[in-house]
């Protein structure tokens, strides 16, 4: 397969397209209980710039990447302490927790919903099966008439 060259500015633009999925991803939490890897940062800027990781994490571009990594987990962080002020937490940690203690809420609540609607799904087959019991009825009177 013959190397694919990319410019600069498709590498920036490629980087730029992955952080505005991490950064949002961050803003929902879910970097609180997961890090970040690099190789998640990699394969996801290779995709964008139909790459592999390999080919793109070369000599002349591993040192920009690298800069740009990190500056991407200071802002994720920061990201996680802004979530933590507006939460009125002391910690992160506790910001993490109380993410955890809503997804099992969360997972409760689904949960319920699931129960209610195979509920629903049961009264609805039975009610369908008298009705066609009632219409089977129906049509073998006619026959017999």
């Amino acid at each position: 397969m013959a190397k694919k060259i990319i410019s600069h500015a498709d590498l920036t633009r490629g980087t730029a397209s992955a952080k505005r999925t991490f950064i949002r991803r961050a803003k929902k939490g879910i970097y609180l209980t997961k890090k970040l890897s690099k190789e998640e940062v990699l394969q996801k800027i290779a995709s964008t710039l139909q790459l592999t990781p390999r080919s793109l994490y070369s000599v002349d571009r591993k040192k920009y990447l690298e800069e740009w990594y990190h500056t991407l987990l200071i802002e994720i962080d920061e990201i996680h302490e802004d979530l933590r002020v507006k939460k009125n937490l002391s910690s992160v940690k506790e910001l993490k927790n109380l993410t955890v203690e809503q997804l099992m809420e969360e997972v409760s609540n689904l949960k319920q919903i699931l129960m209610a609607y195979q509920t629903k799904c049961e009264e609805q087959a039975l009610v369908i099966e008298t009705m066609i019991k009632q219409v089977v009825k129906r049509h073998e009177r006619v026959e017999k008439i």
